[in-house]
């Protein structure tokens, strides 16, 4: 069998893979090397057929004639670029909706019920048995999800059951046949926010989402409702959001425009906004997941990768 060669460099312990993780592809029968280093896993560029890695530079591909797919956990491409040659595929994480739909649903609870209101008011050792007198069952209220692909669509699985309607939208809706859920275009978004209680981003980075929620959408919201960033911070006008936040009742964050959030933003301290670090897809299942899905793709190999 051939050997697959690692650089699992990361700065999220949960993402960092070890020898164990590897054992379901040696039981397979390959030989795992692994590197801790880019300079590592150049020197063997000649020999290696697989890669598994967070990294991998378009300039890189040159240097690894006999490579035949790169594997990386992460969703987009953000940091495994495209082999420019096309020679060479990339196998992208698809499990992160597993993982980011129980986020997403523990976003919607933790933001309906007033929770960051709540736990400011903890730390103030308050006895607070107002605020969440505002609050609604999300049995009768609407999601929109921003965003419908793969990741999306197993958020909807997730959230359904829990809320009124769940509608997704995507630039091409065609994609989407067959969905469990409504799904519309990118241009109907001026008929469906203003009915959206929650409207949950899961819009990719890059220069076609750049600055998609601006001050302009974030006025058609519907009052008190909420918005959620789960995609990639480029495409929430951060600047917008603020003033916004007079008429809808919270946003939580777990992507910003600038990573980490500076400490002096108005995000910490406004009494309205939760943010969380990137984490939405941070748990313990992560290296398993990942592990698994490398393994399915190798045992059928006669299937694209």
């Amino acid at each position: 069998m051939a050997e697959i060669h690692t650089l699992m460099v990361n700065d999220v312990p949960a993402f960092v893979l070890h020898t164990v993780d590897y054992k379901p592809l040696e039981d397979m029968g390959f030989t795992v090397v692994e590197h801790d280093s880019a300079d590592s896993l150049l020197s063997a560029g000649p020999q290696v057929e697989y890669v598994l890695t967070w990294d991998f530079e378009a300039t890189w591909y040159q240097r690894f004639p006999r490579l035949r797919c790169v594997f990386t956990p992460a969703a987009g491409d953000d940091w495994a670029r495209p082999d420019p040659s096309d020679r060479v595929p990339v196998s992208h994480g698809s499990y992160h909706g597993e993982l980011m739909s129980e986020s997403v649903l523990s976003a919607l609870l933790f933001m309906n019920h007033r929770m960051p209101q709540m736990i400011r008011n903890h730390d103030r050792r308050g006895w607070d048995r107002v605020t969440q007198g505002k609050s609604r069952l999300l049995s009768g209220q609407s999601v929109l999800i921003v965003g419908y692909g793969h990741i999306g669509e197993r958020c909807a699985r997730v959230i359904s059951p829990h809320v009124r309607e769940v509608i997704g939208v995507r630039r091409d809706p065609s994609l989407s046949n067959g969905a469990p859920i409504p799904v519309r275009s990118m241009s109907e978004l001026p008929e469906l926010l203003p009915r959206s209680d929650h409207v949950v981003m899961l819009l990719p980075g890059g220069a076609a989402t750049d600055r998609f929620m601006n001050a302009d959408r974030l006025s058609l919201m519907k009052p008190g409702g909420f918005i959620y960033n789960f995609g990639r911070g480029n495409s929430l006008v951060e600047k917008d959001l603020i003033p916004a936040l007079v008429h809808l009742g919270g946003a939580f964050l777990d992507v910003t425009e600038e990573e980490p959030l500076p400490q002096d933003s108005l995000f910490w301290s406004h009494e309205g906004v939760f943010v969380t670090p990137h984490s939405s897809a941070i748990f313990e299942d992560y290296r398993r997941l990942f592990i698994e899905e490398v393994c399915e793709h190798l045992g059928n190999a006669s299937q694209p990768l």
